[in-house]
């Protein structure tokens, strides 16, 4: 086997297994709009420069026939151990880094981080979640103390009108940010079959404005400033 030859299967396969980790973190950890508002794309560009250019790249340079087999075997097993490592810690830093439930409390939307969270005080059945669950939906009918010390008194989110009153009509979005007219505009072709409307969501105290349907009561998308 030809250097190039092993560090060509070595690509293939991290391709593969990132192409796996990125479904997940795209369409499970964080679905839209949810990596952007997170901004988990840059430490998985890292995480993507790592295992798919740098280990293949590293498999390239060490690889020779001239190396004995047991010094390749240690060689291409250092290589692959860096690798590992290197994902094992993006996919412990990205994981904890979502949000598992995103609780609606005091007019807005709240994104929880996984690291701070405290799932083991919930009481609905409904919210307990996974390593391979979606964002879910709650509200604290009414926030006695900090919301990371709330999670005994979530409810799952069914009765959607509760947010309602918190939220505001695309015609009320344009008429407060006239300058993002075109973009709100953009959201109703975009979406023509859902009923929208514009809510707060704080991250760590940055106020973003998210799309919400009706239609399908889930966030949607984001309106970015």
């Amino acid at each position: 086997m030809t250097r190039f030859k092993a560090a060509l299967i070595h690509l293939s396969i991290s391709i593969i297994v990132i192409g796996l980790f990125i479904g997940i973190v795209f369409f499970i950890w964080y679905p839209k709009p949810l990596y952007s508002i997170a901004h988990v794309v840059e430490p998985l560009k890292l995480l993507v420069l790592i295992d798919v250019i740098v280990g293949p790249a590293l498999t390239f340079i060490v690889f020779s026939k001239k190396k004995s087999l047991k010094h390749l075997r240690i060689d291409i097993s250092l290589v692959v151990l860096l690798q590992i490592c290197a994902l094992s810690y993006g996919i412990y830093s990205i994981y904890n880094g979502r949000s598992s439930i995103i609780v609606f409390a005091e007019g807005r939307f709240n994104y929880l981080v996984e690291r701070y969270a405290h799932e083991e005080q919930l009481k609905s059945k409904e919210l307990k979640t996974s390593f391979f669950s979606k964002p879910k939906l709650a509200y604290i009918p009414q926030l006695k103390t900090d919301i990371y010390e709330s999670y005994a008194d979530m409810l799952p989110l069914t009765d959607f009108s509760i947010i309602e009153s918190s939220s505001l009509s695309v015609e009320s979005m344009m008429n407060k940010f006239k300058s993002k007219s075109s973009d709100i505009q953009a959201f109703v072709k975009k979406y023509p079959e859902d009923e929208l409307f514009f809510i707060t969501l704080d991250r760590d105290m940055a106020i973003n404005y998210v799309v919400f349907s009706k239609t399908r009561n889930q966030i949607i998308d984001e309106l970015k400033f």
